[in-house]
């Protein structure tokens, strides 16, 4: 994550898994970022997430154009550099920001999908002034990956993606609440989109 601040704090997403906490790969700065970029050894996945302990990530009571404005920075980076040609920078939320939604969302197990986030496609292979109508949700970005790096399901539970229930004195679970295991993985669904439908590749 971006400009993370030391193990404890909420900006390591990694804090609850045990196996990942303490992973240094998952951890780095946005000057790393920036300079893998400019020498050309970005991995050929990464993905971003700014500080939320610094405000960075336009979570309330940030101010949002402090970190528009560090996604604009990287998108200008990106399409400045030879990556540019091979690249798909995509930027989503892990929620909605709102209590309403005008357009119900689809049942398609128990824990439902909730309110719609925004997702935008940035790539030279997107669709120009597309607004795509498929049903996504968050595992779509790992349908994407899998789609693209001809990879199986990566969240199913017969493969090797951690899908234990996150522990630590944080966790309701771990506090003794009456709490489900965590939501599903939807990456095997054929009923979420896997985002392919906004390229013309």
């Amino acid at each position: 994550s971006m400009d993370s601040i030391p193990f404890g704090n909420t900006d390591n997403v990694f804090v609850f898994w045990q196996r990942y906490a303490h992973d240094q790969r998952a951890r780095g700065s946005k000057g790393e970022y920036l300079t893998d970029l400019s020498l050309g050894r970005l991995p050929q996945v990464s993905f971003i997430i700014p500080s939320f302990a610094r405000g960075l990530d336009e979570h309330p009571p940030a101010d949002v154009s402090v970190g528009m404005g560090i996604q604009q920075e990287l998108i200008t980076a990106l399409r400045q550099s030879s990556a540019w040609a091979s690249s798909v920078y995509l930027v989503t939320y892990d929620e909605s920001g709102g209590y309403f939604e005008h357009v119900p969302s689809a049942q398609l197990d128990a824990y439902g999908l909730g309110i719609r986030v925004p997702t935008w496609v940035i790539s030279p292979f997107a669709k120009k002034r597309h607004l795509e109508g498929t049903l996504y949700e968050h595992t779509s970005i790992l349908k994407f990956i899998e789609t693209v790096f001809n990879l199986p399901t990566l969240a199913s539970v017969n493969h090797q993606f951690d899908t234990s229930t996150p522990g630590g004195p944080n966790n309701a679970a771990s506090n003794g609440q009456a709490v489900g295991p965590p939501a599903p993985p939807r990456d095997g669904r054929p009923e979420i989109g896997n985002l392919m439908e906004c390229f013309s590749f």
